[in-house]
């Protein structure tokens, strides 16, 4: 076995001390096999950051290694067992557990594996240094390529020869600048970056739900404008995404929505930053729309998605800060406030990224929109068909389809004030108009 050497301690806590996580420890040292926490989990305790995802690395088989969990009753999943992957589920969560192992034949997207017995092994076929520190669950922690140190320093780099591990996957190109928002710090590893550049068409062939994933969580991160700048620039997103180019526009946003606003309902929105993003052309809405919904497919956004990010890019270019009152009411009426609310933050940072720039009399304009979002009150047009129906005003028929709507442009015009009765007498004498011309 090739062992690993010890180089620091780090204090566990949260999911690292639960009880369940001692029993998921405890099952496989009785089995007679060691585990180690490994990847995300240790690199996000040596930054102190909340853990969520628990991956281990164990030198038992993967069938060994679920017979030592289901002997003591913890439930397993057979997750990525030709992988050497299973997912222990206990109360406190859920545990990925891998095999040690090693790549035997990679072709860029798959990976035949073999299993090993050597830490070390299994530590240079990941891909970049701080996704390779171990650490036991007393907090002893194993740092082969210091992993810690380029952590702490906002360095994001590859283990070993970067062409290499990129050739054995070609998402880590994707991954690296993923990690280059979350954890780096300019100026981006160059070495890493020019590999990528180098790989970029074999991101061709990977899945779209791949890319989508790796984009969303690059987007999260507080401030991706930068990043998404040198995936630009060392020809990643035109490979795959010539779509994406707004970094100015996305800074804005970025600004926007993690600094600039203290409300509650704005918060970092992958799908409101991939829409700032976004190059919409001068053709019209129309064009846009399209255009948008092809994105939407090319990412295989879920109908909810595809359905707001083309609200937003269609609504965007209709707003604008001088909106009178009974405008904004109007269009708070028919998008409802979040809809509005995206489509304001788009126009903004659309507006504020092309000089002249917003004026501080201007950003308040567009703030007061925000507020106005936050203070919208939904109302309701307050006659159905079944009103117009009973009261016998027409037939049943598309008549009726045809009436709702201008009882609601005479409602809508004067504000929302005409109750139900006043609406029922403007259809009433609508009808009566009607009929007086074709006498």
């Amino acid at each position: 076995m090739t062992a690993l050497e010890p180089t620091g301690r780090l204090q566990p806590y949260g999911i690292m001390v639960a009880d369940d996580t001692a029993r998921v420890f405890d099952a496989i040292a009785r089995h007679g096999g060691r585990a180690r926490y490994v990847g995300g989990i240790v690199r996000d305790a040596l930054l102190k950051r909340d853990l969520i995802d628990v991956d281990i690395a164990c030198d038992l088989l993967p069938e060994e290694t679920r017979n030592a969990l289901e002997k003591v009753g913890i439930r397993v999943i057979p997750t990525g067992l030709k992988h050497g992957t299973i997912t222990a589920i206990t109360d406190a969560g859920a545990y990925e557990i891998t095999t040690l192992r090693v790549d035997v034949q990679t072709n860029g997207r798959h990976a035949e594996v073999a299993f090993t017995d050597s830490w070390l092994a299994d530590a240079k076929r990941r891909d970049f240094t701080f996704n390779a520190i171990y650490c036991d669950p007393d907090g002893t922690v194993y740092d082969p390529f210091d992993g810690e140190t380029d952590l702490r320093e906002g360095r994001v780099r590859f283990i070993g020869v970067a062409e290499d591990r990129i050739a054995e996957d070609y998402l880590r190109i994707l991954r690296f600048f993923r990690f280059q928002a979350w954890f780096g710090r300019p100026p981006v590893d160059p070495i890493g970056a020019e590999a990528c550049r180098k790989g970029a068409q074999g991101l061709i062939d990977i899945s779209a739900e791949r890319i989508r994933d790796e984009m969303f969580k690059l987007l999260r991160s507080k401030s991706p404008a930068g990043t998404v700048g040198d995936m630009i620039g060392f020809s990643i997103l035109p490979v795959i995404l010539p779509q994406l180019a707004r970094t100015d526009c996305l800074r804005i946003m970025q600004w926007l929505d993690s600094t600039a606003l203290a409300d509650p309902a704005i918060t970092p929105d992958p799908l409101r930053r991939l829409a700032a993003l976004f190059v919409t052309g001068d053709n019209g809405t129309d064009d846009n729309l399209a255009a948008a919904e092809r994105l939407a497919r090319q990412l295989r956004l879920s109908n909810e998605q595809t359905d707001r990010f083309a609200s937003m890019v269609a609504h965007a270019p209709l707003i604008d800060p001088g909106l009178s009152g009974e405008d904004i009411r109007r269009d708070l009426y028919r998008m409802g406030a979040d809809a509005f609310r995206d489509a304001v933050l788009l126009a903004w940072s659309t507006r504020a990224s092309v000089p002249p720039r917003c004026s501080r009399t201007e950003n308040e304009e567009w703030k007061s929109l925000i507020d106005a979002a936050a203070n919208w009150q939904p109302v309701r047009l307050p006659i159905q068909g079944r009103d117009i129906l009973s009261a016998g005003l027409v037939p049943a028929g598309p008549r009726i389809g045809e009436l709702l709507k201008q009882a609601e442009e005479y409602w809508l015009d004067r504000g929302f004030q005409p109750d139900q009765e006043e609406l029922m007498t403007y259809l009433a004498s609508l009808i009566s108009a009607g009929e007086q011309e074709t006498e």
